[in-house]
Formats: structure tokens, sequence, C-alpha cells
């Protein structure tokens, strides 16, 4: 069986008889295997006729749709790297995804086509009749690049290759155990390497159907889509899974196989009201856009409230300390991982896949109990998780100290009452006496119009200072124990 991904997956469609069955739920539309495969042999067409070709890139920025699944589809089958984007991203942030893929096509809807210089609109690829045939590639060619925030506030890619998706199988998709009963909808869009596995790589592998939702979804419309599709398999944050349980319909969550939670820390408390509704079909996962998915998990045969579970072969995990030894059982240390799609950040498309050697720290403090049980105890970095995004403070922080009244600001990520977690900012005004009301509401206002939407404070606290180290250095820990005791 060829070793290219849409190849691979299309045979296994023709050899299981999936080719009638229905794969995706896109708004009115209804798309079988066959339809999914056709559409990308010919996007794949449609690209190759515009230049791109093995080992090229080709950034899509589109919403959740059929479209977005041709086009990835459609790269993997001409061998070239597709390379999603959020499409609702601030266009200043699109046009730096954009520098950092340097990308020889674009796929955009016409609302975005004004921000890219070789763009194609996805209308124009449905037009075309030709199929291109599957190009011959290795399991270790790179099939996709997804973005990552790194540890230094500039986007990254992770190229992952061909035969990384059948380690995922192996490791979590053996653990969800998608059929051709299942309906699966993800609240993670497809352009996080966790929303394509969910949306894609699964479901096609194992013959079961897919909801899409152009729209990133409100607890209203994911309700709505689980009792008109009969979803079985969930995916979301724990911040979303909080809001959907205050929903007067979230009695609809008990028709569900399973719910799987990725992105965040779950808080216990909200665990146990989630157990309450969903009991041992709620799965706690963890996983990071450089290892491509999810490699550590509760099971529904081996789960422990509280922890995200153990590692899932291939995979390899250690807690080490200071010294870089391996920490006892139930001794906090950092997180460290091995395996084989490890993929590490590349500064340009250009440079190519970058693959970790040895241990890989995902930058987590944690700890493994006798039985390989994993808790998290938070990032050992600044960086702050919001609906399961990376997100940096200091950028926030520098828009709000452009406003001329404001002497310093902190930001922090803090969760909410409702188990919602959101961005608080801490803020100290010049002395000259400016009305705290009026800069609150511009401060807002600022970061609604300059910011993606994940990265808007919630609210704004005025202190007279922020605590500091004698070097001047943010005390960010500080600054989340400010935002956790209010």
């Amino acid at each position: 069986m060829t070793a290219n991904l849409a190849g691979y997956l299309a045979s296994r469609a023709a050899e299981n008889g999936w080719s009638a069955r229905p794969a995706y739920y896109d708004g009115d539309d209804v798309h079988t295997f066959e339809d999914v495969h056709r559409g990308a042999a010919r996007f794949a067409a449609g690209f190759a006729a515009r230049g791109l070709a093995r080992g090229g890139r080709v950034l899509l920025a589109l919403p959740d749709g059929i479209d977005a699944v041709w086009a990835f589809l459609g790269a993997a089958r001409l061998g070239a790297v597709a390379v999603p984007v959020n499409s609702t991203l601030h266009p200043d942030e699109i046009a730096l995804a954009t520098r950092v893929a340097q990308p020889d096509l674009v796929v955009a809807e016409a609302d975005l086509a004004g921000l890219f210089d070789a763009v194609v609109d996805p209308a124009e690829l449905r037009a075309v009749t030709d199929e291109a045939p599957v190009a011959d590639v290795t399991a270790d060619d790179p099939a996709y690049a997804a973005f990552t925030s790194g540890t230094t506030g500039d986007p990254k890619l992770c190229f992952h290759t061909h035969g990384d998706p059948g380690v995922y199988e192996q490791a979590i998709g053996e653990v969800v155990g998608i059929t051709p009963r299942d309906v699966t909808f993800s609240v993670s869009r497809l352009y996080f390497s966790y929303g394509l596995g969910n949306s894609i790589l699964f479901p096609l592998h194992r013959g079961g159907a897919t909801v899409l939702s152009r729209e990133r979804a409100t607890e209203d419309e994911a309700l709505r889509l689980v009792r008109r599709h009969g979803v079985t398999v969930l995916y979301g944050q724990p911040s979303f899974f909080a809001r959907l349980l205050r929903h007067p319909d979230h009695a609809a969550l008990s028709g569900l196989r399973l719910a799987l939670v990725a992105g965040e820390v779950l808080p216990e408390s909200l665990e146990s009201r989630l157990r309450e509704v969903l009991g041992g079909r709620l799965l706690n996962i963890f996983g990071t856009t450089e290892i491509g998915h999810a490699l550590v998990a509760n099971t529904p045969d081996a789960r422990r409230d509280g922890s995200i579970g153990r590692i899932l072969p291939p995979y390899r995990l250690r807690i080490v300390d200071d010294n870089g030894d391996e920490a006892a059982p139930g001794v906090e240390g950092r997180l460290e991982v091995a395996g084989p799609t490890i993929a590490l950040g590349s500064r340009r498309g250009g440079d190519g896949p970058l693959r970790a050697e040895g241990w890989y720290a995902t930058g987590d403090a944690a700890t493994v109990d006798a039985e390989g049980f994993v808790r998290l105890h938070g990032r050992l970095d600044d960086i702050e998780i919001v609906g399961g995004q990376n997100v940096h403070p200091t950028e926030i922080e520098d828009l709000l100290m452009q406003h001329p009244d404001v002497q310093e600001a902190g930001v922090c990520s803090t969760r909410r009452e409702t188990g919602v977690t959101t961005l608080r900012a801490f803020v100290a005004l010049k002395a000259d006496g400016p009305s705290p009301d009026r800069v609150r509401a511009e401060l807002l206002a600022t970061a609604k119009e300059k910011l993606t939407w994940y990265k808007v404070p919630e609210d704004v606290v005025f202190v007279t200072a922020l605590p500091r180290t004698p070097t001047g250095k943010l005390r960010r820990r500080e600054v989340r124990t400010m935002a956790a005791a209010r």
C-alpha cells in the first residue's frame, strides 16, 4: 500500500467498502468517502496546474469545511506540504504566518485574497475536472506543517510526515477506537494538529463520519450539531465543556460514546461535574503540536481522575529534576517524552523538517505515580493557555502599555468561577490621576481591535504597582497568584 497519506486513506476507503458512506456533514451538504477522495484528486490537479510541485508548500487559510479537507488531502496527494492557518487571525498575524511559512501558493476565500500574493480561491479548484495521480513519496517525507507559538513569541512550523498519522493511530487512535458507526465533532479546528487528527486523520482512517462547522462553534451550535447528526465522539477544551455544562440543553451530552478533553489542565472540580453527566466516557488526554497529537491519555479501561492518563506506546515518558535525573514517583519535575513523531519548530518553511532526537521537554511541570498516571501542575515558561491556544502575555502587555495613561501592565490567564479560562490584565496607572473607568474601556476596545479574540483580556484590574525582581523583571508567578486570589 502506498506511503502517500492521501493515497493510503483513499485505498482504505475503497478496500473496506466505505466509498458510498457519509464522510462529512458540512452545513446542509453530505459528502461521501468517494466525494472526499475524488475532490482531493481534483484539488491536487488544480495545484499542479498552478505550479505547485512535490515538496512545495501551500498555505491553507480556510474555515473548517469540505474545501479545507480537499485542499489538505490534495496537497498530500501531490506530495506537497499543506500548512493550515487560522483564517480568523488578525491580518497582521496572518501576514506574519505567511512570512514564516514561505508558501509557494495560498488557498483562501475572496475576503482574504488581498492579504496574499500567489492566491487561489477554492471555488476555482472545485471547478477542476482532471484528477491528479497519487505522488510517490516515502513515509519520511513531510506531508503537512502546523504552527506553534514556541517559547519565543514567534510562530514556528512543526513538520509532520506521511508516516506520522500511522503512529498517532497506533497510540491515541486505538484509545478512541473510531468505527463506521461513529460521528465525530471536534471543537478544536483543523488548523490545530489536534483538530486535524480529530476531523481528518482518525475518521478517514477508520470509516467514521465527521461534522464540520464553518464558524467557531458556540455552546448552542455545538449542542445543536450533536443532536442533529447524532454525534458520538466529541472533542473540546476544558473551558468549552465548562460552558456546555451551564447550557440548559447539556443533557444532549448523555448520548456521547466518548468526550475527549485536551488543550488545558482539566480542573478536578470541573472533572467531577463532567463525570456526573458523562461518567467513564470522559477521557482527559495530553499532546502538543510538536508531537502531532495525544501521547498521554486516560482510556475507558484505565483512568484516574486528576490525571492526564498514562503514556501510550510507542511513546516513552519520564519526569526529571533540575539536574536532569529521573524523579521518583510522586516528585514534581519536568515532563519529557520521546517517540518517532516529535518535530521541533522550524523558524521558516524553507528550513524543512527538524526532528527531536532523544528526550523532548514539553515545558510542563508534572508528577507520575507508581502506576504510571501523570498529573500536570502548570507550565514552566511564561506561556498562558486560553481556549487551548498559546498566548504570549508580552504581546498583550506591550499593546496595553502604548496607552498614554498606563505605567505598566501584566497579563495572565485565570480560571473563572464558571470553569472557563480567560485573560486578566493588571494595570498600574500613571500618577496624574486618569479615570480608571475611561482607561479600562479604552484598553479593552483597543485589544478587541488589534488582537485575535482569545488574546483579549476579559477584565482589567488596577493596582498601584506590579511585583518585580530586583533587576526589574516581572514576577509572573506572583501575577498569577494575584489573579487566583481574586
